[in-house]
């Protein structure tokens, strides 16, 4: 069976499957209807085609003329990606799961000996790699070295220095009565999950992949990866290098690749724990699905993030940082992306001004030519994943708005939208929804008691919570007043996005901006089970025993009584714990002077004696 698709797979998923109903998302029999219809309407777009075949792969390595597959050379992207046969997901799964029964992925040596695969990866295929991206998003040559490859090198090299100490078993306190039967040891020891399921976007298609990647198999994990088909270029590239062999073990990585028919057939199956990164509607699809099987889930998704700018902000700073944030950051394609600014009234002319000044200076209309994609180090305001994304986008900006920057020059058939800056109400189209392109809009408020009330009534009421909290401002009274009443996934003080590379903090949402959280340690413990262990080296059966003759029947009053005083007894000795430090001090200088008064009766003793 074969059919042209376009590179432009739905959103994280698919766009189909993040349209379908939760009923209809799960039925293998009708997806392939939905899918035509999809088709049929042109709800893909036709930038780059690639050919669906249920036959095998096409490799990569071999299939260029210019890669020896002895050689260190890096592969040359392909402008096709096969489709995983939904025949062979089953058994796909079924192999991973058969593979970690055996263990292999238990022992640290393993684990590092991939994440140094993972690093050899980048490095060897780093042109490949940024050339990838710039196809796919139009991004330029230090977009795909700040945001993608140089951050994900960081994140390995931290993942291999602490895996030992990730991996290792603790002693943990043992409290009466579990320590009856003295002498006892209580140790917490994480152990892999098992089978993951890890699906990745297309918006940081590298980061986005790899770092849940590293993280589950420094876990101990085996993973199946479903990368978006939207970024067709760097998805093949990566299905290549992770599935060859040269890299990684290849019973730690089974890729999947399709659109809402492969996912859907994937969804249907029991993991031991999945990761999905993407939009709201779907994330809500991923979770209905995992929880039949009750099945741990990471959920990173988006929302409307805010951006306070109040009187007491340093307002050149605050505009060239959100201008540089807000375009630079994918054109505003990153769920991290600033949506819209909040500014009190007294600053908000010199705020806008100085935006405005700021998007000349950074992202000028000549060099919007060099985002045709040709040229990889231009792109700096990148394009849009799809020419359909770039019409939602530009349609956003309507009658219920005011332009003030920007709005012109958008070439939607060449994916393009120009840096734009909009007025907005909380009845504007761009307030509905999170934006997801390089449009920024400014709310006007009296005062930033008002900026926090109108969050707190259009979004944070209803669990609408963002994944990103920005605030501008130089009074620490004003960043407190802010960040106790927004709940947020993350909060940056007068900076953007920056925050979301830090691998030694969680990244995680709250409410409809996601569950749970990931990065570094945070990542490894998601994928781990913790699994605490009683450890009793007390073999005693003897009625002699205080222990056993307290455990076990008959019991009565003097049992009850000496029950109840060893269960006092931490309530006792508890406050003592806050002496501690001092003690530590003053009992060696109080043995000293004991033994120093000792010696002296002795030598008394003698002389008297």
């Amino acid at each position: 069976m074969k059919f042209v698709a376009s590179s432009s797979a739905p959103l994280l998923i698919s766009v189909g499957l993040s349209n379908l109903s939760p009923s209809l998302a799960f039925n293998c029999r009708r997806t392939s209807a939905i899918i035509k219809r999809f088709t049929s309407t042109k709800r893909y777009y036709a930038a780059t085609m690639m050919t669906r075949s249920d036959s095998s792969s096409t490799s990569l390595l071999s299939s260029s003329n210019n890669t020896n597959n002895n050689s260190n050379e890096e592969t040359v992207p392909s402008p096709s990606l096969t489709y995983t046969p939904i025949s062979s997901i089953s058994p796909l799964i079924t192999e991973a799961r058969t593979s970690y029964a055996t263990h292999f992925t238990h022992p640290y040596q393993f684990r590092l000996a991939q994440l140094d695969g993972i690093e050899r990866l980048i490095r060897d295929n780093y042109s490949a790699l940024s050339k990838t991206i710039n196809l796919d998003l139009g991004q330029g040559s230090m977009y795909a070295e700040a945001f993608e490859l140089t951050g994900m090198l960081g994140r390995i090299s931290y993942a291999k220095s602490n895996l030992r100490q990730w991996m290792a078993t603790q002693s943990v306190p043992t409290p009466f009565p579990v320590n009856l039967n003295m002498p006892v040891q209580s140790q917490l020891t994480p152990y892999p999950r098992g089978v993951a399921l890890i699906i990745s976007p297309w918006n940081l298609p590298i980061t986005l992949t790899l770092t849940p990647l590293l993280e589950a198999i420094a876990a101990g994990n085996v993973c199946v990866l479903k990368m978006s088909e939207k970024c067709v270029h760097t998805t093949s590239l990566l299905t290549e290098l992770l599935s060859s062999g040269k890299y990684l073990d290849q019973r730690v990585v089974k890729v999947v690749n399709g659109e809402a028919e492969e996912a859907t057939e994937l969804l249907r199956h029991r993991f031991d724990v999945v990761s999905y990164t993407g939009g709201e509607m779907v994330g809500r699809i991923v979770n209905e699905a995992t929880a039949k099987h009750l099945t741990p889930t990471l959920l990173e998704l988006g929302g409307k993030n805010p951006v306070f700018v109040t009187k007491n902000a340093d307002i050149a700073c605050a505009a060239m940082r959100i201008a540089w944030g807000k375009v630079t950051g994918n054109a505003g394609q990153l769920c991290i992306s600033p949506d819209y600014c909040l500014v009190e009234a007294s600053v908000k002319e010199e705020f806008v001004e100085a935006l405005c000044k700021a998007m000349d200076e950074f992202y000028p209309v000549s060099s919007y030519s060099g985002n045709n994609g040709d040229d990889g180090n231009r792109g700096d305001v990148g394009k849009m994943i799809s020419v359909e994304h770039a019409e939602r986008v530009v349609s956003m900006v309507d009658s219920t708005c005011n332009v003030i920057y920007g709005g012109k020059h958008h070439d939607t058939k060449e994916r393009f939208v120009a840096p734009t800056i909009v007025e907005a109400t909380a009845d504007s189209t761009v307030m509905k929804d999170e934006i997801f392109g390089p449009i920024l809009a400014i709310v006007t408020v009296p005062d930033l008691d008002s900026a926090i009330e109108y969050v707190q009534s259009n979004f944070s009421s209803k669990g609408k919570h963002p994944l990103n909290l920005y605030l501008f401002t130089k009074s620490k009274k004003e960043q407190q007043q802010i960040m106790n009443a927004i709940p947020s996934g993350t909060c940056a003080v007068n900076d953007v996005i920056k925050h979301s590379a830090n691998y030694y903090v969680p990244f995680g949402g709250i409410g409809t901006s996601g569950l749970g959280a990931y990065y570094g340690k945070f990542g490894f413990d998601f994928f781990s089970h913790y699994r605490g262990s009683l450890l009793v080296k007390n073999h005693s059966t003897s009625k002699l025993d205080p222990a056993v003759w307290m455990q076990f029947p008959p019991y009565n009053d003097k049992k009850i009584f000496a029950f109840r005083s060893l269960s006092n007894l931490p309530l006792i000795f508890g406050p003592l714990k806050r002496i501690a430090p001092v003690a530590k001090v003053l009992l060696p200088v109080a043995l000293g002077g004991l033994l120093f008064w000792a010696g002296i009766m002795v030598e008394r003793l003698k002389y008297f004696g």
